[in-house]
């Protein structure tokens, strides 16, 4: 709710301002989640809610970014394809991922860890960020295109 409103609000000021709000949301959720992996508990607790918090601020603007670049003849299979895409990249194929850098991280659950497998969404978080505002860019032009009927 907060990351549309504070696009919207931004919208006439910053160019790309949907796709700038996520990249820079994402951006401030990559070092809340790595220090999340150090921090001693109860702490932790704060980084990671603030890590979930900018993490999830992105959905707003960014399925106002889909809605607005697709053509509306296409639209529904746009935002079907981009749920499927979300949870096969997502929860259906990353706890298999993360579970195998466990199980290489040490031969007993005793010196397992979790920290590499987080690491690895921490930098996949860090790109989106980086994707989203190199985006932003043409984002404003690439929606002229589809509300012209290009």
């Amino acid at each position: 709710l907060f990351g549309g409103w504070l696009a919207d609000r931004l919208r006439t000021k910053i160019r790309g301002a949907y796709l700038v709000v996520s990249g820079l949301a994402m951006l401030v959720c990559f070092p809340l989640l790595v220090a999340t992996l150090y921090i001693q508990f109860p702490y932790a607790w704060g980084t990671l809610a603030l890590a979930m918090f900018f993490l999830f601020m992105n959905t707003g603007p960014s399925n106002t970014v889909l809605a607005n670049v697709v053509h509306p003849s296409v639209r529904a299979t746009a935002f079907a394809i981009n749920i499927f895409v979300i949870h096969a990249l997502g929860d259906a194929i990353s706890p298999f991922i993360i579970g195998a850098m466990v199980d290489a991280s040490g031969p007993t659950p005793q010196t397992q860890s979790f920290t590499p497998g987080f690491l690895l969404v921490s930098f996949a978080i860090l790109l989106g960020a980086i994707l989203w505002l190199w985006g932003s860019r043409t984002l404003d032009r690439d929606t002229a295109k589809v509300t012209a009927g290009v």
